[in-house]
């Protein structure tokens, strides 16, 4: 009974979990992949289906799998110098740490992001050299530590660290089956394991085999599959439709395809490989909004939509038309200008002349050196404008029809900066969130209706606004011009200096910045000056009748 303990559950027998086995596999393929994250419930089979891939892998000695427990120590993780022998016989031994032996094979750790932030930071370093030093009692020792790291988790225990999250090369949800037959099965295969192991392993042992030397076709003709320019660039498109950081997502997509494309004995990579794949890469990586759920608005102009706190006085607004202020708002003229000052990697001018990352170049070298050199290209053309409305929309706004004015400001705006290269966004502030209401439109009719149906209440939440202007200016070919339009009264927990750093955060792809203070009142706080000066943007006051 003792030795039931070393045998692992066939990697063919496992029901179900396509896309994680799958995953897998491809980075069997292709380590340099950089590993699979599972998510998803417990009890769904992660951890069994993980180590089933013992039965895939060619030569354990060289190909190991090592185990790291999350209770793991320092020393057992990077490795230790044997003090005795040190003391005794003066020989420097080292006793290898669990890195050093995943050399070259798989480092799992179950429920990963429940891992020490200290250990976390160990593994980032070396997922990202491919090695480490260990330094002990003045000893400088050198240890290769290239390694597919695997990990599982259950998302209901904690969220994992943004960094080692992007650092996994693939993502996959895995979920409990609701198929009543399905979970048959599986209950069918776990009872004929635990009671027969070694018949149950015996029967799946050809299965097994079958596709360990489909990898090992694989991995020999992995290099010669062709990689077109087509199927680079189509994976960039991919990247910048789902905004994610940096270019690591492009290069996954291309490897990642590459790898299935040889595993099922292709000679080149098209889009479909690609299609099928994308989701292990983006899964964790994409900040593209769900647009199914932009501008949406009931059909049915009867139907009443529930109440919350945050509309209790929506009726009341709804009844005020757009209130021009006396602003004399100037439609925006473009201007030289490097926007590399605001942490956008390109140069823009009146001319419309552009220095930005060159994807294809860049990933093409990639692939055929493993060195990553950032490539460039000029690119002339009319810059189009964005301009996004980030509109305090809060409780204090409605009093004395405020908020009718921030929206004839808007539609002002709008209708000063109307031409064929402009495009509009409106992100709604209420409740202590934000809201995407309108999402790069070009036509002034969705504005004003956009406006009309302007949420109102609650408290101010500006942080909660800059989060999503992230996503909504990764666009190299506009000009973003932001107007902030509030009365600065924020709420509790958002203190200015939060504010401020929340801006610099998330706001690095904006080119202009303009702030409109709303405040009214004898006696005023001025936290939206205060806020303009921190950001240096321009400032003006919203200028009204009557109040």
């Amino acid at each position: 009974m003792e030795n039931k303990k070393k045998y692992h559950f066939p990697f063919s027998a496992i029901v179900g979990q396509d896309n994680f086995k799958l995953a897998l596999i491809l980075n069997l393929v292709d380590p340099l992949i950089g590993g699979v994250l599972a998510i998803g419930d417990k009890g769904t089979g992660k951890t069994t289906l993980i180590r089933s891939l013992t039965s895939l892998m060619e030569n354990q000695q060289k190909h190991p799998f090592v185990n790291l427990p999350i209770g793991v120590s320092e020393d057992r993780l990077l490795g230790s110098i044997d003090l005795e022998q040190l003391i005794n016989t003066k020989k420097e031994v080292v006793n290898l740490g669990l890195m050093a032996q995943a050399h070259q094979g798989i480092l799992y750790v179950d429920e990963v992001n429940l891992l020490q932030d200290y250990l976390t930071d160990i593994l980032l370093d070396a997922a990202a050299s491919g090695n480490y030093y260990l330094e002990r009692e003045g000893i400088s020792r050198y240890f290769k530590s290239r390694f597919c790291l695997v990990g599982s988790m259950n998302p209901e225990e904690g969220s994992l660290r943004p960094q080692l999250k992007d650092r996994f090369g693939l993502s996959v949800n895995v979920t409990t089956p609701t198929d009543v037959k399905i979970r048959q099965k599986i209950i069918k295969q776990r009872f004929l394991f635990d009671d027969a192991p070694i018949p149950f392993i015996d029967a799946y042992k050809s299965k097994d085999a079958t596709i360990a030397k489909q990898i090992i076709k694989a991995k020999e003709v992995l290099l010669s599959i062709k990689i077109t320019d087509e199927i680079i660039e189509y994976c960039s498109e991919i990247a910048v439709l789902h905004q994610v950081e940096g270019l690591r997502a492009d290069i996954l997509l291309v490897k990642t395809a590459r790898a299935f494309s040889a595993y099922k004995n292709a000679t080149e990579i098209t889009k479909k490989d690609v299609d099928t794949i994308a989701d292990f890469v983006l899964n964790h990586r994409s900040l593209n909004p769900n647009q199914n759920q932009q501008n949406q608005a009931p059909e049915n102009k009867d139907e009443k939509p529930p109440k919350n706190p945050s509309e209790t006085n929506a009726s009341k607004e709804e009844k005020i038309a757009f209130l021009i202020p006396k602003n004399k708002f100037q439609k925006q003229k473009n201007s030289t200008k490097n926007t590399q000052e605001n942490g956008v990697n390109s140069i823009k001018n009146s001319a419309g002349n552009i220095t930005i990352t060159d994807t294809k170049k860049t990933v093409g070298q990639y692939l055929a050196t493993d060195k990553f050199d950032l490539k460039t290209k000029r690119k002339s053309t009319l810059l189009k404008q964005h301009h996004i409305f980030l509109i305090d929309s809060s409780g204090s706004m409605l009093k004395n029809q405020i908020i009718a004015y921030a929206k004839g400001s808007v539609h002002k705006i709008a209708e000063n900066s109307k031409n064929q290269n402009t495009q509009f966004s409106i992100i709604s502030l209420f409740d202590g969130d934000a809201q995407l209401i309108l999402n790069q439109t070009a036509v002034l009719g969705d504005v004003e209706i956009a406006l009309k149906n302007l949420k109102t209440g609650g408290k101010t939440n500006l942080s909660a606004g800059f989060k999503l202007i992230k996503r909504n200016c990764a666009n190299i070919d506009f000009n973003h011009n932001l107007h902030i339009i509030t009365d600065g009264k924020l709420n509790a927990e958002n203190n200015l200096e939060d504010t401020v750093l929340s801006f610099q955060t998330y706001c690095k792809g904006i080119d202009k910045t303009q702030i409109i203070d709303a405040e009214k009142g004898i006696v005023k706080i001025g936290e939206a000056k205060e806020l303009a000066n921190s950001i240096h943007a321009n400032y003006e006051i919203l200028i009204t009748e009557n109040l």
